[in-house]
């Protein structure tokens, strides 16, 4: 298990560790502020980074289960927060986030 920050999603508890490179790559963006997250980069973050640590986890049981629109940016604000950004007031951007050695694709 990747160490990371506990998050209780749909009643589960889960530790997430900070989300894979690919992920970062794939969503440079919004990591460095330049573009705000759409509710899907959100999900999409925060199942990539729950993935490496939670491999059988589908992205279907993690939809209907678990990721809601009472705990969706929380959990964003998480990942976001154990991957190395920090939080910014808006138009300050966020700071360019820390590798990662996982496969895993946002």
């Amino acid at each position: 298990m990747i160490d990371g920050t506990r998050i209780v999603l749909g009643g589960r508890e889960f530790i997430a560790p900070p989300a894979p490179f690919a992920c970062l790559r794939r969503h440079a963006e919004v990591f460095e502020g330049a573009r705000p997250a759409t509710i899907t980069i959100m999900a999409d973050v925060v199942f990539a980074s729950l993935r490496r640590n939670y491999p059988d986890l589908s992205q279907d049981e993690f939809d209907e289960k678990y990721l809601d629109v009472g705990n969706l940016r929380e959990a964003f604000r998480t990942v976001m927060l154990i991957t190395g950004a920090q939080e910014k007031q808006p138009g300050e951007g966020l700071p360019s986030a820390s590798t990662g050695t996982s496969s895993i694709a946002c």
